[in-house]
């Protein structure tokens, strides 16, 4: 029975590794595009690239080579979009490529990023109710599941 145990154990610690393997490993889009919100993408895009060019006292259909130069960009003149990115002086090109890097860095990851931070204050106020509703006997305990010394304060 205890070599049961042992193998159903392994299986699960196997599962969770394959698991964590393949989410890792996830794509996601959103789907196709009508011809009107190509149309309004490519013009919010043109907007916020022309406010980048002006932002560097450049014309506002300046180039992405022009805009890293004036900003002193990793890279100078041959930025990468990564150092564009970084520096916040990405010109996004008008093509569907551009258009999809657009909506993946600027609309999706930072809506994520957004959710993220929640989720994570989330996670501390759960925690925190947790720990005011806790006796000093628990409260050591979990100082030191946490490597902490007992009487530790996680600032709730």
């Amino acid at each position: 029975m205890k070599r049961l145990s042992v193998l159903l154990g392994l299986l699960l610690v196997g599962s969770l590794v394959i698991l964590t393997t393949l989410q890792a490993q996830e794509t996601y889009s959103v789907g196709p595009a009508s011809a009107t919100n190509v149309t309004t993408l490519t013009q919010v895009i043109t907007g916020q690239n022309g406010d980048i060019c002006a932002r560097y006292g450049l014309v506002r259909t300046c180039t992405q080579a022009q805009v890293c130069t004036a900003a002193s960009t990793p890279g100078g003149a041959s930025c990468t979009a990564a150092q564009a990115r970084t520096a916040q002086v990405r010109i996004y090109p008008l093509t569907q490529p551009g258009r999809e890097e657009y909506v993946t860095q600027e609309i999706a990851l930072k809506k994520f990023n957004e959710l993220v931070a929640a989720q994570a204050s989330e996670n501390k106020r759960a925690f925190c109710v947790g720990w005011l509703a806790a006796n000093t006997t628990q409260r050591n305990a979990a100082c030191t599941d946490l490597s902490l010394a007992t009487g530790c304060d996680p600032g709730c």
